[in-house]
């Protein structure tokens, strides 16, 4: 079981997706988790995931921790299958609460929010790495040839 959740091919690829991947969700994570890059923080982003979205607390801490430390895990290629999964989930829900806005994102500031189409590129990344694992230069990697 171990050897499957690590298991991944070589290849750079994988490394440079998880990579671009993490360094682009990472701001969110770290907005909602700790109120860096201009974020709300903790609190105010758990108010919005329980009020204002309805969302249960529980769910709203796993969307930060998925965010957060997901992409630390991410750019370390530790877990990634799982991480990965996490995010997927967590951004397919995302696209859904923009998908009043179009699928263009809002370039002009004229829609009132953005489109959907960032996250179908993000779940597409989570997608890839969920199948094809960390790659080359992971921790996923390394444990894998550790549980055989």
């Amino acid at each position: 079981m171990l050897y499957n959740l690590f298991q991944t091919k070589e290849g750079l690829g994988p490394l440079f997706l998880r990579l671009g991947f993490a360094i682009c969700i990472f701001p969110h994570g770290s907005q909602k988790a700790l109120g860096w890059f201009e974020g709300s923080g903790f609190s105010a982003a758990m108010d919005y995931f329980t009020e204002t979205l309805g969302v249960p607390y529980f769910l709203g801490i796993l969307v930060i921790v998925f965010e957060f430390v997901g992409t630390i895990g991410l750019a370390f290629g530790f877990l990634t299958r799982f991480w990965a999964l996490g995010l997927a989930i967590t951004l397919i829900v995302a696209g859904f609460t923009h998908k009043d806005y179009g699928f263009f994102m809002n370039w002009f500031g004229d829609k009132g929010g953005e489109g959907f189409e960032y996250h179908i590129l993000a779940v597409s990344a989570a997608l890839s790495l969920l199948f094809r694992g960390a790659g080359s230069f992971s921790l996923d990697k390394k444990l894998g040839e550790w549980s055989v």
